[in-house]
């Protein structure tokens, strides 16, 4: 699969899913993950998108298998993380791509679509915040100072359970899913995570919501404690146009407990078929 080098020393790696006949126009379908994680945590989206679109999943920089950076407070950025999924979209189609983002990739494809429009026709993001509220910060803090002296302090690992119990997994959910997420997650380079945590921390998208263009279809969990009903609000308000459909849930990792729903509300919205 591909590594794309976006700069003479950052490599990206994304990987390429097409089973489509060779003859056929081909729509591609961006899938970028959030916070932490890697293309990899897309894998119960595949088999049925796969079916319909080229599917592009791309790891940030430093994380998955994407070549980490020598200095990752200069080269990872929020405007970085932008730049190279534009590349990404250049070097893969020639027409513009449906985006979809979960959480901070969905912050990402906020500021994608806002700032290139001619590359993207339809954006989709699931349980995206469009901030980190001050509540939040101090419960991802676990009593100590911030969020980001959490994660040094107790360790990628632990600190990584530990919130995915108070926000990201409901109780009932099957242990293994819990194990396999917080083990994908702590892979990765530990100051690669904590610069990503703090950018998400101090991330603010508000600025960009009203200068989407294209169709938006926000997912969100029901009593988001991430995605808050004042969230929503502004989703609703500022982008011009919008639809919001909700998950029966209050916890955050939607895209894996409850993911044949928005594949469902997903291919509805870019009009694949009906939902069943």
């Amino acid at each position: 699969m591909p590594l794309l080098k976006v700069t003479p020393s950052i490599e990206v790696f994304y990987d390429k899913t097409d089973f489509l006949d060779p003859w056929v126009q081909k729509p591609v379908l961006i899938l970028q993950h959030g916070n932490g994680r890697s293309g990899e945590f897309w894998y119960r989206w595949l088999p049925r998108l796969s079916e319909h679109f080229v599917v592009i999943r791309p790891d940030m920089r430093g994380v998955g298998r994407s070549i980490a950076p020598a200095d990752e407070t200069q080269d990872i950025s929020i405007e970085h993380c932008v730049s190279d999924l534009v590349a990404i979209i250049k070097a893969e189609s020639k027409r513009p791509v449906y985006y979809c983002g979960e959480s901070m990739g969905g912050i990402l494809g906020i500021v994608l679509a806002a700032l290139h429009p001619e590359l993207v026709e339809k954006l989709i993001l699931v349980a995206t915040p469009v901030f980190i509220s001050e509540a939040m910060k101090v419960r991802y803090a676990m009593g100590h100072g911030s969020r980001l002296e959490a994660m040094k302090t107790m360790g990628i690992r632990q600190w990584v359970l530990q919130t995915s119990v108070l926000t990201r997994f409901p109780p009932d959910c099957d242990p293994a899913l819990l194990n396999w997420y917080v083990d994908e997650f702590a892979k990765g380079r530990p100051e690669v995570l904590v610069r990503y945590s703090e950018l998400v921390n101090s991330a603010n998208a508000s600025v960009y919501l009203p200068q989407i263009t294209c169709p938006t279809l926000a997912i969100m969990p029901t009593l988001g404690q991430i995605t808050d009903a004042d969230q929503e609000e502004l989703l609703r308000t500022q982008i011009k146009d919008i639809q919001i459909e909700n998950i029966d849930s209050k916890f955050h990792m939607i895209h894996l407990t409850h993911h044949e729903d928005c594949i469902d509300r997903l291919l509805d919205f870019l009009g694949v078929h009906p939902r069943h």
